[in-house]
């Protein structure tokens, strides 16, 4: 093969890497040797690769050749240096029980092997299983990866092919975190509706650096206004002019308002603020402040801000919900151009997919 036909060969070879697999920017580390353990912090959806297992010792088919932790290893390293970020997960044996009956009629419990010592490879760190950059590396690795050391009998790694497994990792699937519970699964993964909803706004939740915010106000589709305990058709008509009834423009009032407050110091008020919004199915909502623990003194400081007030109506002391206004100075009886109207109670929230 000419110079020229390899330089192409390599280069329609690597563009398919590029077209499938995350790229080189990712920094995923690949030190050959060093081990990659699954850890809960990984996840919480991941690529569940192969599984290796050991050939015992008595079975005349075993040979010399890698074992299943050098094997696991081995694959680790080979699609780290290709940027996906893989760990090894060893697999303990399981038992399982099965009741029947003998000859006597008698009760009898027989004990089963359900699951064999192994060591697992799990790819990828993903929100969803619906991930599209997951999608295209499984796709890649049940139809055009196979370990190296597969191709070299000197290994002795023993793969089974069949119809339904014409690739030694045609059976890779999505799976979870293993080592994760399914309460902090469900509040890891990001549904992909509200992922599209929030992907491109600007200020989204989604893009804050910190695991916490302060929730401090929420915007509902076709949600009725009560005042003082009562619907009043005058106070209505006047918030459905400000808040709007429509979940349209309820996301519509949160992005403005988290503007606002980014902003606020240029409207008259004291200081602006890390504003963020989040667009949910039924609802949006705006928080403040990005915070890595729940115990962080700013967030009683930003809640003591934003927090309603008692305050006496029709001689009886009621919460009163804070607003900001635009102009702030509503003197002489001037309406606001704009207004929004603040939790009575700010609550702190884990921001989506931390």
């Amino acid at each position: 093969m000419s110079s020229c036909r390899r330089l192409l060969v390599f280069l329609l070879v690597l563009a398919l890497f590029v077209s499938v697999l995350p790229t080189a920017s990712a920094k995923v580390e690949a030190v050959r040797g060093k081990r990659y353990k699954l850890t809960a912090q990984h996840g919480p959806w991941m690529i569940m690769v192969a599984a290796f297992r050991d050939v015992p010792q008595s079975e005349t088919r075993h040979k010399k050749g890698l074992t299943a932790d050098q094997a696991a290893n081995q694959v680790v390293y080979e699609l780290r240096k290709m940027g996906v970020p893989a760990y090894t997960f060893r697999q303990s044996a399981q038992m399982g029980e099965l009741k029947g009956f003998d000859r006597n009629a008698d009760d009898t419990t027989r004990s089963y092997v359900a699951r064999h010592e192994g060591v697992a490879v799990l790819a990828g760190n993903y929100k969803s299983p619906d991930d599209k950059t997951a999608a295209r590396v499984l796709k890649f690795l049940k139809d055009g990866y196979e370990p190296k050391f597969l191709s070299d009998e000197r290994y002795g790694g023993i793969i089974p092919r069949t119809p339904g497994r014409p690739k030694a990792l045609a059976r890779a699937h999505m799976t979870v975190n293993p080592l994760m519970s399914a309460a902090d699964i469900k509040r890891r993964s990001v549904d992909p509706l509200l992922k599209r909803l929030n992907s491109d706004a600007e200020y989204a939740l989604m893009k804050s650096k910190g695991k916490y915010s302060l929730r401090i106000a929420t915007f509902r589709g076709t949600s009725i206004t009560q005042v003082a305990g009562r619907t009043q058709a005058k106070a209505q008509n006047f918030f459905d002019k400000m808040m709007g009834d429509s979940l349209d423009e309820a996301g519509q009032k949160a992005w403005e308002l988290t503007q606002a407050l980014r902003n606020a110091r240029g409207l008259g008020y004291g200081s602006d603020f890390e504003a963020y919004v989040h667009h949910e199915r039924y609802q949006s909502y705006v928080t403040v402040g990005a915070f890595d623990s729940p115990s962080d003194p700013r967030i009683a400081q930003l809640a003591a801000r934003f927090r309603g007030k008692l305050r006496m109506h029709e001689g009886r002391e009621q919460m009163t919900a804070e607003v900001l206004t635009i102009p702030r100075d509503l003197s002489n009886g001037r309406q606001p151009d704009k207004m929004w109207m603040f939790d009575a109670t700010p609550k702190l929230v884990e921001v989506p997919g931390r």
